[in-house]
């Protein structure tokens, strides 16, 4: 017997139970009660799902339907059941209308109240205090990796004392900056923007943010999978067969990670960006990066801005200023897994799709501009 069967209770009457609420089936149905708590399952599954994966109502929509035929064949059977009229459903959406303008003045009259109290320096101090606290928690990870042997067995014994003595004191510096932020700080969800937004606040606007852009992209790769794999079997090129077939499996790759994210709920997300906090960290995978709020990585987006605006300004002379050394756009250190290395490669031709990869020094991996696509 399923564990649904097993919940299932056999009253008088031809009435079912299944631990909610007792139903009999109406005159002509064709149905099992187990069919019908099956169908209720799936209907508010799909329809819970309905923001986050909503393209299940699309691929599942005969199962809905037949699933809203089997929920028609059967009535409450309460004593005395009776469903709500019309005017019962409009008086209970109107309460709903009111109760929800109620919290909104409420949820606005707080937000002024904040804006009062908005302080930069505490502000400020609450990005500091995450970004320290992010970076400690990633550098207790390496060197309890490094003293385990799990990260880099092979390293030679005194290089690995150096590195974990490195990050010893490493830790300790960050450890002594949480410790200094903490009191200036207070609780961080306490800590208003200049808006007078709390975290809480902002979460539910990044919730929505992040879902639409899933939503979007997944749609977009749903789309280009197929187009791409047309494309290959159409291809008689071997070169560019390869080449579409890379992109093939990247945006492969990149759907399936989509789709693999569980429903995030608004307490998951971020406050400052749009992904869920526990996306933010310093090793890809299991991260994306760190919080682009945070001061540290602001003060490299600025060092960019910085560098491209030279450049810019640099083009407007005659003379030219003397040319830099040439970098690599990304560099894959040696060492790592295969499967490591691969998934690292991957994910960098996303990022900087017409790159060359070459070997560089200590064999590591580097992806350079593309000769025949860079700018004169």
């Amino acid at each position: 017997m399923t564990e649904t069967g097993s919940r299932i209770q056999t009253l008088p009457d031809g009435v079912y139970k299944d631990g909610e609420r007792p139903w009999r089936a109406k005159k002509g149905a064709t149905s099992t009660f187990e069919e019908h708590v099956a169908a209720r399952r799936l209907f508010m599954e799909l329809h819970r799902d309905e923001f986050w994966n909503p393209w299940r109502l699309e691929e599942q929509a005969a199962e809905l339907e037949r699933a809203q035929q089997i929920m028609g064949e059967w009535e409450r059977a309460e004593p005395g059941f009776r469903r709500q009229t019309k005017r019962q459903i409009e008086a209970e959406m109107a309460r709903w209308d009111r109760d929800s303008k109620v919290r909104a003045e409420e949820r606005e009259r707080s937000r002024v109240v904040n804006r009062e109290r908005y302080d930069q320096v505490r502000a400020e101090a609450r990005f500091e205090l995450l970004e320290q606290q992010c970076i400690l928690q990633h550098k207790r990870t390496e060197v309890a990796a490094l003293r385990s042997g799990e990260r880099y067995p092979a390293m030679d014994s005194k290089r690995r004392a150096d590195q974990v003595a490195e990050l010893d004191t490493a830790i300790v510096r960050h450890r002594i900056a949480v410790e200094r932020l903490t009191p200036v700080v207070g609780d961080p969800e306490d800590v208003p923007d200049e808006y007078g937004r709390l975290p809480g606040d902002r979460r539910h606007l990044t919730h929505c943010w992040y879902q639409e852009r899933r939503i979007a992209e997944v749609r977009q790769l749903r789309e280009k999978v197929p187009e791409l794999e047309v494309q290959i079997n159409a291809t008689s090129d071997r070169s560019q067969r390869s080449k579409i077939r890379t992109e093939r499996d990247i945006k492969k790759w990149r759907l399936e990670k989509l789709l693999a994210v569980p429903r995030q709920e608004i307490e998951d997300m971020c406050a400052d960006c749009a992904l869920p906090t526990r996306h933010h960290g310093y090793v890809s995978p299991p991260y994306d990066w760190p919080c682009p709020a945070w001061p540290g990585q602001r003060a490299i987006h600025a060092r960019v801005m910085k560098l491209l605006e030279t450049a810019r300004h640099s083009e407007t002379h005659l003379t030219s200023p003397p040319v830099p050394k040439p970098e690599p756009l990304a560099i894959v250190p040696s060492g790592l897994p295969i499967a490591e290395v691969v998934q690292r490669l991957q994910e960098l031709q996303e990022q900087f799709p017409d790159a060359e990869v070459r070997r560089g020094r200590a064999n590591r991996w580097e992806l350079w501009p593309n000769a025949a696509t860079r700018e004169p």
